[in-house]
């Protein structure tokens, strides 16, 4: 258990660097292959809700394996998790810098997507377990920064070098951050928790597994098929099975996966329900922004990626600044700062006319905001559930953020085909991809009011509790 109080030591902080290296690297591929995606689609003769896969996908095995991490806290040391999950991470990068058709490339990102899923929540777990309450906001804060700096950097430099070198080359570069990642873990990871040696849920990971597979794959199915067939049926019943199989039989065990008893404390119920559908509009703009700029507004990706680079680069700034804000004044000042921010934004890109400025003012706007408030929301909520919840609270965020990344990029890729898939034309084809952006983001102003509506609330029992 950390102490309340005290300094944060040279090889603490390089640790959390480390891991949020395997981070960064993960998150700066996805946000790089983004905008390429049209170029992709093109080069595998896929459709765009085919493509997304590249992301969505990835993030739906990261959400399967993020949710074993409680079991390999207890079971396995912070260093071989982490050496681990680099290791398989940089197979899968080789894999897709030498990669000649979709399924190879999707393959090498699946296996990236396995080491993101054991690194980020090894990092938060890091975090929670060795660093003085004191300074929790201020390390949360750097590890967001580092990882923060990948969807920074990850749109203009994949832009730039799919422009001039070629999509691969985007993994060449990645792999020596890795490798220098892995060296800096080795000597700087330590563990401080005693190890047991619990048993797999087996059955409760194939329960909520199935419950993460299929809400990703219905959405798609709805998007292309509607409700009214028999597999978006068949996968809605899987789905809702999955998560009531769980509930049901978590109870029951002695150490589950994922503690449910968690969502009985109000704080952190409402905190992830807020950062689950907040998630779910960031990554709509992260897919559909690329896509408008190229397809409608006949930008080429470097431009898609650089209209992108201002708002990520003042989400990780905001992450740093934001993270010492709580330390001093606590949770509420940084926490409704970026609420403001994040709605203003988002209502700007729902009413400006669709233009390349107009996009990348908005998209900034929206990103302070969430620099402001995603990690502080997260530490809020875990600081106010018992110690012996914390690692399952961490997980829970970890899944639900990756989930619902995986969540908005089907969205947003459905949304967007639903209006493309009767263009029989060139004109036609821009025409309904301007639309679909269009009603995208009208959608995503009724759900960034509800996400405000459960934070506000988290605040106004925050201080009834105090």
């Amino acid at each position: 258990m950390p102490k309340l109080e005290g300094k944060l030591s040279t090889r603490l902080i390089l640790s959390v660097v480390a891991i949020g290296l395997l981070g960064f690297s993960d998150i700066m591929l996805e946000t790089a292959l983004n905008v390429s995606f049209p170029l992709l689609m093109t080069e595998f003769d896929v459709t765009s809700s085919t493509v997304q896969w590249l992301t969505s996908g990835v993030i739906l095995l990261t959400s399967m394996v993020v949710i074993l991490s409680p079991w390999l806290k207890q079971r396995f040391t912070n260093r071989s998790q982490f050496m681990v999950a680099t290791v398989i991470s940089i197979v899968g990068v080789l894999i897709d810098a030498v990669s000649s058709n979709f399924g190879l490339t999707l393959f090498g990102r699946l296996l990236q997507g396995i080491g993101g899923g054991v690194g980020m929540p090894l990092m938060y777990n890091v975090i929670f377990e060795q660093v003085p309450e004191n300074k929790r906001g201020t390390m949360v804060g750097i590890g967001s920064l580092i990882i923060s700096f990948a969807p920074a950097i990850g749109p203009a430099f994949g832009g730039y070098l799919t422009q001039n070198f070629g999509w691969r080359t985007v993994f060449w570069v990645v792999l020596p951050v890795q490798i220098g990642s892995l060296v800096i873990g080795w000597f700087t990871i330590k563990q401080v928790s005693r190890l047991t040696k619990e048993k797999l849920d087996l059955i409760g990971w194939v329960l909520l597994s199935a419950f993460f597979v299929a809400g990703i794959f219905v959405i798609e199915r709805i998007s292309s098929h509607g409700v009214t067939n028999i597999a978006s049926v068949a996968l809605l019943l899987m789905m809702f099975g999955g998560i009531g199989g769980y509930l049901l039989y978590a109870p029951h065990v002695v150490n589950p996966l994922l503690n449910p008893a968690i969502f009985k404390f109000k704080i952190f119920s409402l905190s992830i329900t807020a950062s689950f559908i907040t998630q779910v509009v960031n990554l709509t703009f992260n897919y559909a922004l690329p896509m408008t700029i190229q397809m409608v507004l006949f930008q080429n990706s470097q431009v898609a990626g650089l209209t992108l680079l201002p708002g990520a680069l003042g989400y990780a700034l905001m992450a740093i600044i934001s993270g010492r804000l709580y330390d001093r004044y606590g949770a509420r000042l940084p926490i409704m700062i970026g609420l403001v921010l994040i709605l203003i934004g988002t209502i700007m890109m729902a009413v400006l006319p669709i233009s390349l400025y107009g996009m990348l003012f908005s998209f900034l706007v929206i990103q302070l905001g969430s620099g402001f408030w995603f990690g502080n929301n997260m530490t809020n909520a875990i600081s106010h559930v018992p110690t012996n919840y914390q690692s399952a609270g961490n997980s829970i965020f970890t899944a639900t953020n990756n989930y619902s990344a995986a969540v908005g990029i089907a969205l947003a890729a459905g949304i967007i085909s639903i209006f493309q898939k009767h263009a029989d034309s060139a004109d036609r084809l821009i025409t309904a991809t301007h639309l679909g952006a269009t009603w995208l983001f009208r959608i995503d102003v009724f759900l960034i009011v509800l996400a405000a509506i459960f934070s506000v609330r988290v605040l106004t029992s925050v201080n009834k509790k105090g």
